[in-house]
């Protein structure tokens, strides 16, 4: 089936373009200029198409399948709730992002793990799902049943990505402890449970379950030859073990010194939309913006807003960044492609897969989605 898109502002690698996308199939075709639409073009007007959006972190699937402490939900529905959330914010690729760690509001990731991910192969078995969903484990380095609980999953083909973590309290993202509590008092921890966390979790990470932990998640993402990233680096000696480790991405360093070491040694730096949007890091950490302002920003990932990956990248062009639509859509399109090596996607070019949004914009700046296509199907 060949269908032909016209759109006055077609983001393309290089430049913003007025013509037409044809589209053959599952991938693009042609990309060819043009000041009026052809006959049987459809016409997108003065609305952008950009390539569909690429999110290689998001705990949206978590919550839907928690929507609140304590109350779970179908695992299907969540999957089904969580695709149609994606595919509307424009991501057509997306990462869902698990934590192999303890409990978070109630919710116990050691149960919740297995629903989650099964409930999502069952939609995509089904055809039920319009994004096409892949996997991305979270290993907390300091879990004691850490490999335990990655060893099922580890042939599954949707796995794509493995970030190692450590959250003990007083280091990297919880550095302040003050905060650290807060947010269990917040999640209705009492002093006396909130001891006994602390305790636990800085002695899983004194304990020689952290090392072997790290180095058996190295060991399986040469394996299964998975891309591996970091998570919240601190400093340069974090970043220096990441890169020996073999990690092509640093997700949410903590400091700029952290971002700046991952940028000498290769690693691209990914921050999150919503700290971008919000103007700020909700744990008191290094601001997306400032990262931006640095020179150092590569990738936007949803973190927890899928919305907010477009409205930052759009938020990029505008001042004090002043960024091309082409540079600052590749923080969402096609550098996140690149570090799972999906070369087929995030681009509009020739050959590429046809995964386009077509993106009109809002009075108050916000980029809204109108139109999505994935593999040259329209779905929403």
């Amino acid at each position: 089936m060949t269908t032909t898109l016209f759109s006055r502002q077609i983001v393309t690698p290089d430049a913003v373009v007025c013509g037409h996308v044809r589209i053959d199939g599952a991938h693009i075709a042609a990309v060819t200029p043009a000041a009026a639409p052809q006959a049987d073009a459809i016409d997108l007007g003065d609305d952008l198409l950009i390539a569909g959006l690429v999110d290689i972190h998001t705990d949206n699937l978590e919550k839907h399948y928690q929507p609140r402490p304590g109350a779970l939900w179908d695992a299907l529905g969540a999957a089904l709730a969580h695709d149609g959330q994606c595919i509307t914010a424009g991501i057509t690729t997306v990462f869902d992002s698990l934590s192999l760690h303890g409990a978070k509001d109630g919710l116990n990731r050691k149960d919740a793990l297995g629903p989650m991910i099964a409930a999502m192969d069952a939609a995509g078995d089904e055809g039920l799902l319009r994004a096409e969903h892949l996997l991305h484990l979270r290993c907390e380095v300091t879990n004691p049943e850490l490999l335990a609980l990655m060893e099922p999953h580890l042939d599954n083909p949707r796995l794509k990505l493995l970030s190692l973590m450590d959250h003990t309290p007083g280091q990297r993202q919880t550095a302040n402890k003050d905060r650290f509590r807060q947010e269990l008092e917040r999640s209705g921890v009492s002093g006396e449970e909130m001891a006994t966390i602390l305790a636990t979790r800085t002695a899983w990470r004194d304990q020689a379950a952290a090392p072997k932990n790290r180095a058996g998640v190295v060991a399986h993402a040469r394996e299964f030859g998975i891309a591996l990233m970091s998570h919240d680096d601190e400093n340069e000696v974090h970043v220096e073990e990441s890169h020996d480790d073999g990690c092509v991405a640093a997700e949410f360093p903590v400091s700029l010194a952290a971002a700046r070491r991952a940028r000498e040694l290769g690693l691209l730096n990914v921050m999150g939309g919503p700290n971008f949007v919000r103007g700020g890091s909700h744990s008191g950490n290094l601001s997306a913006r400032d990262c931006a302002a640095a020179g150092l920003l590569d990738i936007l990932s949803s973190d927890y807003v899928p919305l907010s990956m477009l409205r930052a990248a759009f938020q990029l062009t505008e001042a004090p960044f002043g960024w091309s639509l082409s540079e600052a859509l590749a923080t969402v399109t096609v550098n996140p492609a690149r570090i799972a090596g999906l070369t087929d996607r995030g681009l509009i070019a020739p050959g590429r897969r046809a995964d386009l949004v077509q993106v009109h914009r809002a009075g108050g700046g916000w980029p809204v989605p109108r139109s999505v296509w994935v593999k040259g199907r329209r779905v929403a």
